[in-house]
């Protein structure tokens, strides 16, 4: 498992969650050039902190990644700059959360990017309000 966060203390206590979480063999880095430059450690997945691929065209890892992201637009927008993108997690996220992530990987499943996301939920929510006025609407004139 890479782990590729720039700020050591964040960076820490994502490792930390991972080695009380699962049975990963973490291995952290402070940078994209380093995470492309690990040829003697052939890690299976990675998390890499969003921040370092804002501006970046593509950052070529060599491994599956999730992208660490305060918000699910930044994370979709941002996992399109890996090489090998399966999806974004907030950086909150729950040591749970992030082995639930890295196991689906394992496994050779991916994160479904075809979601609703927010704003398709929001839509929805607004949608079935509307119909429901209209219906009320329909039988309160159909009443008098």
């Amino acid at each position: 498992m890479l782990l590729v966060v720039a700020h050591p203390v964040i960076a820490s206590g994502i490792e930390t969650l991972l080695k009380l979480e699962g049975t990963f063999e973490v291995k952290r880095v402070a940078s994209l050039t380093e995470a492309a430059s690990l040829s003697d450690w052939a890690a299976q997945v990675a998390l890499v902190d969003g921040t370092l691929l804002n501006g970046t065209t593509v950052a070529r890892i060599g491994v599956p990644a999730y992208v660490l992201s305060g918000s699910e637009r930044a994370g979709r927008q941002l996992s399109r700059s890996l090489d090998d993108p399966r999806g974004w997690l907030r950086k909150d996220a729950t040591g749970a959360e992030l082995v639930t992530a890295i196991e689906s990987v394992l496994r050779g499943e991916t994160q479904d990017e075809r979601g609703l996301g927010t704003l398709g939920r929001v839509t929805i929510i607004i949608l079935g309000i509307v119909v429901l006025a209209v219906v009320a609407y329909l039988v309160w004139l159909a009443a008098y």
